[in-house]
């Protein structure tokens, strides 16, 4: 009889695996992948070392790796992605929500520090990690979350089932501010990770990016700045006085997008904040008191 198939002996073979075909982290991913066909932690198969598994097991396993080696997300495959503390659903039509996000929650955080029952917009909301995110924080906040998607603010719908919130967030289908203006109404907060990536770079994405999150969701036009031009320029007629917009960007782009919030005349105070990295990743811009 053959050796069995062993957690011990798993782990390794799909990390030289997947290591072939040219897949980041394959250690990792063999583990992750491994532990979500046996149901545990990543920990726990450390502590299963010696466990062989059934036939059922290992055929739910060479699908899950197979899938893998063609590049898919292995958060795709997982179904799910942490953010902010928080697990949520994720899936083919909406993109995967990256760490440097969490600075965007950060900063909104900061600055609803004060107010009471604040009004927050979450543009180009995806799965709705953002806007669950501020709504999960601030239990007294109204918040709205709004993407040009029907198939991203499914994800978004099912991620506020999940997180218990279905009542706190209020979903709009539509391209930027025509379903907002539609809705009425001021933001104290108004956040938006859009699409930024380049023309350019979209060729040279990475094939779990480029060939599985979707287009919509990444690319920005020839600058990447096409849509943060729409947000930064017609946020002002959405805040109240002294609100703010906080617009994530992509790595170089900061020094045009903050001329963008200058040129715009809606704003007393633009300012960039840097990311872990160093990038400066989150544009921050105060509304001008009305008066």
């Amino acid at each position: 009889m053959s050796e069995p198939w062993t957690v011990g002996r798993l782990i390794p073979w799909a990390a030289e695996y997947l290591g072939g075909h040219g897949v980041d982290s394959p250690r990792l991913c063999g583990e992750l992948l491994l532990s979500r066909v046996l149901g545990c932690t990543r920990l726990e198969l450390y502590l299963r070392f010696e466990q062989p598994l059934g036939p059922d097991e290992l055929a739910d396993f060479k699908k899950l790796i197979l899938r893998r080696k063609e590049r898919e997300p292995v958060d795709y495959i997982l179904g799910r992605r942490e953010f902010y503390g928080r697990e949520f659903l994720v899936g083919p039509g909406v993109l995967v929500p990256r760490p440097e996000t969490e600075h965007l929650v950060e900063e909104a955080l900061a600055r609803l520090e004060g107010l009471d029952s604040p009004r927050i917009l979450d543009l180009c909301t995806g799965s709705g990690a953002v806007a669950l995110s501020l709504a999960h924080e601030r239990p007294d906040a109204e918040v709205i979350g709004c993407d040009i998607s029907p198939e991203a603010l499914t994800w978004a719908q099912r991620n506020a089932h999940n997180l218990s919130l279905t009542e706190r967030v209020r979903w709009l289908q539509g391209d930027l501010w025509e379903p907002v203006a539609a809705a009425g109404g001021f933001f104290d907060v108004i956040t938006a990770n859009p699409p930024y990536v380049t023309t350019a770079e979209m060729a040279e994405l990475p094939p779990e990016v480029g060939r599985f999150e979707p287009r919509l969701a990444l690319e920005g036009g020839v600058d990447g700045l096409d849509i943060v031009r729409s947000i930064v320029g017609g946020a002002g007629a959405h805040l109240r006085p002294l609100g703010w917009l906080l617009v994530e960007l992509g790595a170089g782009q900061a020094p045009q997008a903050l001329r963008l919030a200058q040129a715009a005349g809606a704003y007393s105070e633009a300012v960039l904040v840097k990311d872990l990295a160093g990038i400066e990743r989150v544009l921050v811009c105060e509304r001008k008191d009305y008066g």
